[in-house]
Formats: C-alpha cells, sequence, structure tokens
C-alpha cells in the first residue's frame, strides 16, 4: 500500500500520559492524545492534515481503529504495514522497514532517534556492548534517557511498563512525595489501596530492578481508585513534575518512562523500576540475569495478582533459579537474514531427508541420544579378526557418536484431514527408517497429546504404521505456543531437533514470545501447494517479531 501524508507536521510521540485514577476507566482519549493526535497535527494551521492510500482514499479518521487492530493478541499483518507506513512518513524518528511490531513502536523510534539498527540475525544488542554504555552515559548526563531506553528495548524486549530512576536515592524521593499524596487522598482512598500504597513505599530499589504485578488482565483492578490505576497515574504525575522541574533548573532528568509495548503503556499488566545508577555498575552476566528473569516471569502462564499485599513479578522465578542453584541463561540469536524463494513444487521425501540431515549435522554431536551413529575404520591399532598374527593386515574399528534426538509434533487439528495426517506420518516412517533412529512424538490441536517414543529401528513399515494407529490423536483448532512453551520448559527437550508437521493455519501472538532454538517446522503432504506457500508466506511474514529469520526453519518450503 502507498500512503500519502499532506501538511502533517513531523511529530515525536511522548509516552507520558496522566490517565485519571477516578471515575470510570477509559484510556481511550489518552491513546487518541498520545498516539493519534500528534500524526495528525497540521503543518499549516489554515488546513487539516490527511493521510490517503494509493487510491486516494481518506484514512485520517480510520487512524485510531488501525492503531488499535495492531494491539489484539494476534499480528494483524496487513494493519501492520499500513500503520508502519504512516508512522514512516508522519514521525521525526521511525523506520517503517523494522522487523518489530507496531506494539514495540516507542523503542523504534528511540532506536531510530539514536541511529540504533533494528535488532536482527545480523544485529545483535547485549548488555555489555549496549545497556552498560548507555546506562553509564545516562549517570554521568552525557546520554539521552531514549539511548538506555532502546538498548534495553532491543536486548531484552520486554512487555511490561518500566520507569526509571537515577539512584536509590532518586527513588526514595519519589516515595517520599508518595506518601505526601497518599496522605492528601486519604479520605478518597480504599483500605486495601493505602494498604498497597503503604507496603509500596517499603520497596527499595538498591538492585537493578524491582518489579510489581497489578493486574490478572486488562479487565483487572480497572475501578475508581485501585492500586493498579494510582500507583501508575502516581508515577506519570511525578514524571511530569520532574520535567517541569529539570527544565525549570536547566538540569538533567533523573526520573523517566519506559514505554517498552503500547498495550502496557495504557493498561499495564506489570510495572518494572529500574535503577539506572545500579546498572552502570554492574556486570553485563548479571544485567543480562536480571532481565532473562524478568521476560521469563512475563512469559509465564501461572501469575497470582493479590489484592491485600503487592505481589512480585518475579518471585516465583527467583525462588525456582535459587533451588535449581542455575545461572542467569544466556540466549543467542541465529539463522539468516537473507531473502528466500519458496519451492514451487512440493518437496519429495528426499528433500526433506536433506533438510534434515543438513539441520541434524549443523547441530552436531550430542552424549546420548536415540539417534545413533555409527562409523567402521580400518587401523593397524587392531588386530584383523580373520587373520589376528598377521600385523600387516589391519583391524576394523567402530566408534558410537550420538546425534540430536528427533522430535515429532504432528498438526492433527480439524484442517488437517485423515489422508493429510497419514501421509505425513509415511513420510516420517521412510525418513526415521532411513536415519535407521527412533522418533518422540506428539500430535497437537489446540491440546497437546502425551509424548510417546516410537521405535521405528529395524522395523518395518507396516509394523511402525501399526504402532502409529494405536497412538490417540487429539483434535480441535490450532495453538502452536503450548509447543513452543512445552520444549522450552525441559532442557531435555530444547535439545532435540524438533519438527512440527503442519498446515501453517496459525496467527502468532503480537507480543514477543521465546520461540524455541531448535523448532523447524515441515508441510502437511496431500495438500494444495499453492495454498500451503500462501499460509507459510503469512505465517513467516507475521513472525518477523518474534524470530526474523523463521523462513531458514521451514524445511522442505524453501530453496
Amino acid at each position: 500500500m502507498t500512503i500519502t501524508v499532506t501538511n502533517q507536521k513531523p511529530a515525536l510521540l511522548d509516552a507520558l500520559h496522566t490517565i485519571s485514577c477516578t471515575g470510570h476507566y477509559d484510556p481511550m482519549p489518552a491513546i487518541r492524545q498520545t498516539l493519534v493526535d500528534p500524526l495528525l497535527e497540521p503543518l499549516n494551521p489554515n488546513a487539516p492534515a490527511s493521510i490517503t492510500d494509493a487510491q486516494g482514499t481518506d484514512l485520517t479518521g480510520d487512524i485510531p481503529g488501525l492503531v488499535l487492530s495492531c494491539l489484539g493478541d494476534t499480528l494483524n499483518v496487513t494493519s501492520e504495514q499500513t500503520v508502519k507506513e504512516v508512522l514512516g512518513q508522519t514521525l521525526i524518528n521511525f523506520d517503517q522497514g523494522t522487523p518489530l511490531p507496531v506494539a514495540e513502536l516507542f523503542a523504534v523510534q528511540a532506536g531510530q532517534r539514536n541511529k540504533m539498527p533494528a535488532p536482527s540475525p545480523r544485529v545483535l544488542y547485549t548488555a555489555q556492548a549496549d545497556v552498560l554504555p548507555a546506562a553509564k552515559a545516562l549517570l554521568a548526563g552525557t546520554g539521552e534517557e531514549s539511548a538506555f531506553f532502546a538498548s534495553v528495548a532491543y536486548t531484552f524486549h520486554p512487555d511490561t511498563l518500566g520507569f526509571w530512576f537515577q539512584s536509590s536515592a532518586t527513588f526514595d524521593g519519589f516515595k517520599t512525595w508518595l506518601s505526601q499524596q497518599t496522605q492528601a487522598m486519604a479520605s478518597a482512598l480504599p483500605p486495601t489501596t493505602t494498604k498497597l500504597l503503604n507496603d509500596f513505599t517499603s520497596l527499595s530499589l538498591k538492585g537493578l530492578t524491582e518489579s510489581l504485578l497489578i493486574r490478572k488482565d486488562d479487565s483487572d483492578a480497572n475501578e475508581e481508585h485501585s492500586f493498579a490505576r494510582v500507583l501508575v497515574h502516581m508515577l506519570m504525575n511525578y514524571v511530569e513534575q520532574q520535567r517541569v522541574h529539570a527544565s525549570g533548573q536547566n538540569t538533567t532528568l533523573d526520573t523517566g518512562v519506559l514505554p517498552f509495548t503500547v498495550g502496557e503503556l495504557f493498561c499495564p499488566r506489570s510495572l518494572v523500576l529500574v535503577n539506572v545508577e545500579a546498572h552502570a555498575r554492574a556486570t553485563a552476566a548479571k544485567i543480562t540475569g536480571e532481565w532473562n528473569i524478568i521476560t521469563q516471569s512475563l512469559a509465564s502462564p501461572v501469575k497470582v495478582v493479590s489484592n491485600t499485599s503487592l505481589s512480585k513479578l518475579t518471585s516465583l522465578r527467583r525462588a525456582a533459579a535459587r533451588a535449581a542453584v542455575l545461572g542467569a541463561k544466556q540466549q543467542g540469536l541465529g539463522g539468516r537474514s537473507a531473502k528466500v524463494a519458496f519451492r514451487k513444487q512440493p518437496p519429495s521425501k528426499l528433500d526433506l531427508f536433506k533438510d534434515i540431515t543438513r539441520v541434524l549435522r549443523r547441530m552436531g554431536k550430542v552424549n546420548k541420544s536415540q539417534n545413533i551413529f555409527r562409523t567402521t575404520k580400518a587401523t593397524f591399532l587392531k588386530a584383523n579378526r580373520r587373520n589376528p598374527d598377521d600385523f600387516n593386515k589391519p583391524g576394523r574399528s567402530t566408534s558410537v557418536q550420538y546425534m540430536p534426538d528427533l522430535h515429532i509434533y504432528i498438526d492433527t487439528s480439524g484442517s488437517i484431514s485423515e489422508e493429510n495426517y497419514q501421509e505425513a506420518v509415511m513420510m516420517l516412517i521412510q525418513i526415521a527408517k532411513k536415519l535407521n533412529i527412533n522418533l518422540y512424538f506428539n500430535s497437537f490441536s489446540h491440546f497437546l497429546s502425551q509424548e510417546v517414543m516410537l521405535r521405528t529401528e529395524n522395523k518395518s513399515t507396516a509394523q511402525i504404521w501399526k504402532e502409529f494407529r494405536r497412538i490417540p490423536k487429539v483434535t480441535g483448532g490450532t495453538q502452536y505456543l503450548q509447543i513452543w512453551q512445552y520444549i522450552n520448559a525441559s532442557q531435555v527437550r530444547q535439545r532435540r531437533l524438533s519438527l512440527m508437521i503442519t498446515d501453517f493455519e496459525w496467527t502468532p501472538p503480537s507480543k514477543r514470545q521465546d520461540h524455541p532454538k531448535n523448532l523447524y517446522y515441515a508441510p502437511c503432504s496431500a495438500m494444495d501447494w499453492p495454498t500451503m506457500v500462501d499460509l507459510a508466506k503469512r505465517y513467516a511474514d507475521s513472525m518477523q517479531h518474534i524470530d526474523p529469520g523463521i523462513r531458514q526453519r521451514l524445511l522442505g518450503m524453501v530453496v
């Protein structure tokens, strides 16, 4: 789509908003004031700004709806492309070609402002190279808050609302101010809110971060003077006052907003308070470990929010980490970002076999698995079996090595026919026989079946198919996310080559998720190939914010 913008004053979006903590909770005016109005501010006050598409259709009135359509639970590829093009032409700092979703537009704006390229498989951001220097510069007053925000956002992508404080003393200053405000509002506040605010003032920010859960979901804790509404309102008001004070005194800011995602900015379920001084003085490993705990806690399906006491976001994750005595988990990104072409014809079984073998070899050897690889070579270090006394004849030495296990997840949702299922299973049987290995297997829909190990080694195709038929299949809708979480929940499963056989009829969530490193995809057989390619392209396009190199994981699909 080609967007034309006329008479619009290039804008710089400001995440600061002050949604009232009284009356009915309605974030729409703040969303319009923060995200929409700046895009429609006219350059010439005597004429309105306008935004039109290639057909000349006026989109000016559709901008609020288009922006909101990018903030749902699933990614809307068409709206994403349109809104990115609008933002690219209306904002001073925005890269409309960014792989990040519109939900992270403030991070993209901050990155462009500081000439930071968007993160990708070839552009990696780390605590050592990016977060630490940005924190030191912000602490010294030589760097901007936008650079620190972009470095954290590009490195860790937390789906939360953050506020940064220059030091623990700065945070103590906010707590003193908050106590005064709480006393002034005491008669209007419910007892539970007063208690939670008092508990909040006992928090310490001497470490890198402090994080809280304040809502179960978007509909929770929205009543008048709830703790969630009052706390966010107070934090925003305090940041606004500090800006006015810093501007009047010509001093540097010591507090600010970290709007990691747009949805959390206006209706946050969690808050992360960040100590910049602690970041500037910490090691890169400690920073990485801290933010990994936060992102893992945000992705956890189990979140408990109490109405009577403060709910720490990372308490369960930290307890589990202490119990398991695990160090900080370093996450690596890989893959190629080059454009790839899809096959014009369905892959043969040989094509898939070659792709699977290539991935297994790239993954390397493991200590133990069901995928045994034996090699035999001639050697004079061992006697010849037939002529043990003839030293001129070499013996044979057999070494045993182990390749990663192969774990298959077959899509058995309603869109997969029995013919699709049978052909996918027969394809896998032939590949397993060619590799001469056993397989781990699950079927899935919006449920995941129990894991089974199928012993295919040294068995006939008929015997293996008979075993497959004994395994119950799940049916229903389609949900990939459960498989990602299932793999990530076990280090053993993370080391396997996981292969999902599917028709790609699933839309990823709009929020960043942890995609398993060794999960690949292959197409179901016996399906219309152009339709399959179209679905795979749509899936790959909508996965750019999660794994920009996803096309390289589509085995048998690309050349």
